[in-house]
C-alpha cells in the first residue's frame, strides 16, 4: 500500500463531524433510548443488531386452570413463595396448547450502561425495541415446571404485564434455584424501583 493509499482511506475531519451529526440526530430522536443502548453495546464491542439466542421452548395451555397449574407446581415440589402464591391463582392458562420461544437478556446486553440500572418500564421498553415481546403470565410458573435442570443460585426475572397482589401491589414471577430448591417466587413492581446491570430477564421470541 502506498503513501497515497493510506491517506485515502483515512477519514477526515468532516467526516467525522457528518456521522457525529447523524448520531446526535438520532440520539436526540424519539427512538434515541434504543440508539443509546445499541452504541453501548458497540462501545463494548457487541453487536447492536445481533439477535438473542433462544433460551428455551417452552409449552402452554397444558393445564385447565390455575387450581391444576398449582396443583402441577406442588406435586413436582416446587417451593411457591408467599408473593408468588398470591397473584398464582390470577394467571389464566392459554385455552389451546401452544409453545413459545423464550429468550434470557441481562440489563447490561439490553444496551445500558455497565455502571447504569433501569426501571422496569425502560427494561420492557428496551426489549420491545429489539422486537421481542412480554411474556403471559402463564409463563412464569410454566417455565418453573419445565426448567428442572436450572442451575444453582440463578435467579430469572420473567418480563410480563405485572399482576396485581391482594395488596394491591404489582407483582411479576420470579423463577430461581436456591439452595437446592426450585423455587417460584415473585418481584414487586414499584415507582422508582431500578434494576442492576446483571439481572436477568426472560421475554418471548416472537420468531
Amino acid at each position: 500500500m502506498t503513501l497515497m493509499d493510506k491517506k485515502d482511506i483515512r477519514l477526515t475531519l468532516s467526516d467525522v463531524q457528518r456521522l457525529l451529526t447523524i448520531l446526535l440526530g438520532k440520539l436526540a430522536g424519539p427512538d434515541g433510548g434504543s440508539w443509546l443502548r445499541a452504541l453501548s453495546k458497540f462501545l463494548r464491542k457487541e453487536n447492536p443488531w445481533e439477535k438473542p439466542e433462544i433460551f428455551k421452548v417452552i409449552e402452554l395451555g397444558t393445564f385447565e386452570d390455575a387450581k391444576a397449574l398449582r396443583t402441577a407446581l406442588e406435586q413436582a415440589g416446587i417451593s411457591i413463595g408467599t408473593w408468588a402464591s398470591d397473584i398464582l391463582d390470577k394467571v389464566k392458562p392459554a385455552k389451546a396448547k401452544k409453545t413459545v420461544k423464550l429468550v434470557v437478556l441481562s440489563v447490561g446486553e439490553l444496551g445500558f450502561p455497565e455502571d447504569a440500572t433501569a426501571t422496569y418500564t425502560d427494561i420492557c421498553k428496551a426489549a420491545c425495541a429489539q422486537g421481542l415481546d412480554l411474556c403471559e403470565a402463564e409463563v412464569g410458573p410454566q417455565l418453573r415446571l419445565q426448567y428442572l435442570d436450572q442451575p444453582e443460585g440463578e435467579a430469572l426475572v420473567v418480563a410480563m404485564p405485572p399482576l396485581v397482589a391482594s395488596d394491591g401491589d404489582l407483582l411479576v414471577s420470579l423463577v430461581k434455584r436456591d439452595g437446592g430448591e426450585y423455587r417460584l417466587n415473585a418481584s414487586y413492581i414499584f415507582s422508582g424501583n431500578r434494576w442492576s446491570n446483571s439481572v436477568r430477564f426472560v421475554f418471548v421470541s416472537p420468531e
